[in-house]
């Protein structure tokens, strides 16, 4: 199973939202605090919705790549956020099936949420669904396995609820948190509230642990846990991997200034994991730009884990020096990068670089030495798709896929020579 992290026209599910304050016009909120009035009862000069995600517009497109049906193919997690109008906010998750050798058929989820992901939570061999609402994370458990369902159907499996309820935007990662062999969760909050009748609320973001104890009885105790040195940033992205060699999953995160909240220091940080899931911070102060994505792999071949960070001018990279990350003088210039990639896209067994925009990839190649070039060939898709890489033809080769929703997917095929088609 491969596990990859990194928003439509018509929704399963929709929320009606507005705009923050210094963005909407005196019209929208008049128009809105009309319809609170008439549909709630509040009186109009105290009617306020307030919607930030920081960069307003498409926010959040999420692609996880697992096999969900068992088939020994890859599909795909797509979670999209899109917000369309004034007050008008879309979500949804689609999977996309592998039917083979890269053809792929949509089903729709029932389920709205601001991103997805996927681990076999309950351990019985297939990939359950994760997704966050804001202000619960849900559980839908694979029917394959223990279910003795159809495999790549999902179920409910029950929710959990964070800490605090502050109704936020975030992401979730998933992998062994606090070393018991079980998969565990983190949501990485971002980019202010859903909703909110203060024009004032600066509530911080709230990061939280899911802390994964499923019982051989066949039933689920949830832990949550705040994640403390994250309280008030917005994490935009974030990557869970072995940064300093202590065999546990530590923390990078991908952060920006918040405009609604308490924490507007932009820099990244990396948290140091105690082996339990407890998290403290290494005092790393990363840069001094809006990030918004990262991905972790060696580059340079010396056996730890590096950081390449996407932002509005292309991508930064991070190279590990015994669990300090140093700055590289390697720039990758390029537009604003919604999603990064490490992988080894040519066969020659170091980790390649490729940059997702809103409407166009490139891949950045490695020469094995960390030190990247940038390629010639683009790849270009609707700035509705999300983006992902995987070997979706079974022939061992890292392939480029976007899709968007359940109506468009494309994917470029990896015929080993560097020239993808």
């Amino acid at each position: 199973m491969t596990l990859e992290v990194n928003p439509m026209t018509h929704s399963t599910g929709s929320l009606t939202i507005g705009k923050s304050p210094e963005k909407a016009s005196a019209g929208s909120k008049i128009l809105f605090g009309l319809l609170l009035f008439l549909l709630l009862g509040i009186p109009l000069g105290f009617a306020f919705f307030i919607f930030s995600l920081d960069n307003v517009g498409t926010f959040h497109k999420t692609a996880v790549v697992a096999d969900l049906d068992n088939d020994g193919d890859l599909d795909l997690i797509l979670n999209n956020v899109r917000q369309e109008a004034e007050f008008t906010a879309f979500s949804v998750t689609t999977l996309w099936f592998n039917e083979g050798n890269g053809r792929f058929t949509p089903q729709r989820l029932n389920q709205t949420g601001w991103a997805a992901n996927g681990s076999d939570v309950d351990q019985d061999g297939d990939v359950d669904l994760l997704i966050f609402d804001g202000l619960r994370l849900k559980l839908l458990l694979n029917q394959g396995g223990t279910q003795g369902g159809e495999v790549g159907t999902f179920a409910n499996g029950g929710t959990t609820s964070g800490p605090e309820p502050n109704g936020q935007f975030g992401s979730i990662l998933v992998g062994d948190i606090n070393h018991d062999g079980q998969e565990d969760a983190l949501v990485a909050a971002c980019c202010g509230r859903v909703f909110t009748l203060d024009s004032q609320d600066d509530t911080p973001n709230q990061s939280w642990l899911w802390l994964n104890d499923w019982s051989e009885l066949g039933w689920l105790s949830v832990l949550t846990a705040p994640a403390d040195p994250l309280y008030g940033l917005a994490v935009r992205d974030a990557a869970l991997g072995d940064l300093d060699g202590d065999g546990d999953l530590d923390l990078f995160a991908a952060v920006m200034a918040s405009q609604n909240g308490r924490n507007t220091n932009a820099a990244d940080r990396v948290l140091w994991n105690d082996g339990a899931g407890n998290f403290s911070d290494s005092g790393q102060r990363l840069g001094n730009v809006d990030s918004t994505a990262v991905t972790l792999s060696d580059v340079d071949g010396d056996g730890d884990l590096d950081a390449l960070v996407g932002h509005a001018n292309g991508a930064t990279l991070w190279l590990n020096e015994g669990g300090t990350l140093v700055e590289s003088a390697q720039k990758m210039a390029g537009g604003a990068v919604t999603a990064v990639y490490l992988q080894d896209l040519d066969g020659d067994g170091d980790a390649d670089a490729l940059l997702g925009e809103l409407r166009q990839a490139r891949i950045w190649w490695n020469d094995g030495s960390g030190i990247f070039s940038r390629g010639s060939q683009q790849f270009r898709y609707s700035k509705r798709a999300g983006l992902a890489v995987g070997d979706f033809d079974g022939n061992g080769r890292a392939d480029i896929l976007t899709a968007a929703y359940d109506d468009d997917y494309r994917i470029w095929f990896n015929p080993g020579n560097g020239l993808f088609r």
